[in-house]
């Protein structure tokens, strides 16, 4: 697990020891524990970092930090958090959910979809994907390149996390579909 500091672009190692989380050999958190079914993360104060990156080979899982449920305004290559609110879903009763994902800029070279642990769509240098993934926005006046993810219901799974990455930068949006009602985030966040 890495904590991603905003400014510099630099990942940080996150362990435990002693079911309290560690960086740089400073405790910033407890309890920190990782289970077969779960894991536990506690922070008191992460000032610094805008997000958590939960790691196998690719990243599989972010938490975006948002002081006061206000994230800062993404710069060129950076993701737009706010476009792919909720980013975990209660859809108990759907067969489909529509994922938005956007990016500040215009260069959607590097471009990929991760379906858990599946590359689903990658746009090299050009903005049509493959047939199932379709076509990349560019819209140019305001500067954003923009994705619509619409995905049915796998018949084999009940959550699945859905990975939108470019060269920099990542976000996921985690769909659950066997709960209902409102997501974490917006609860905080009202």
């Amino acid at each position: 697990m890495y904590l991603h500091k905003g400014a510099s672009g630099s990942n940080e190692r996150l362990t435990f020891e002693d079911g309290q989380c560690i960086l740089n050999g400073s405790t910033v958190g407890s309890p920190c524990e990782v289970q077969a079914d779960r894991t536990v993360i506690t922070f008191n104060e992460v000032p610094d970092f805008d997000r958590l990156l939960i790691v196998k080979s690719i990243p599989m899982y972010t938490v975006y930090f948002a002081k006061d449920c206000k994230f800062p305004t993404p710069e060129d290559g950076e993701i737009f958090v706010e476009k792919s609110m909720p980013l975990y879903r209660f859809l108990r009763g759907k067969t489909e959910e529509n994922v938005v994902f956007a990016m500040k800029g215009t260069d959607y070279r590097g471009m990929s979809l991760y379906r858990d642990n599946s590359r689903v769509c990658e746009w090299g240098d050009s903005i049509q994907g493959p047939e199932e993934c379709g076509t990349l926005i560019v819209d140019k006046d305001n500067g954003l390149i923009i994705y619509n993810a619409t995905i049915s219901k796998p018949t084999d799974k009940n959550f699945e996390t859905l990975l939108w990455v470019n060269r920099a930068n990542e976000i996921s949006v985690t769909l659950d579909w066997t709960n209902s009602g409102e997501a974490p985030e917006v609860k905080a966040c009202d």
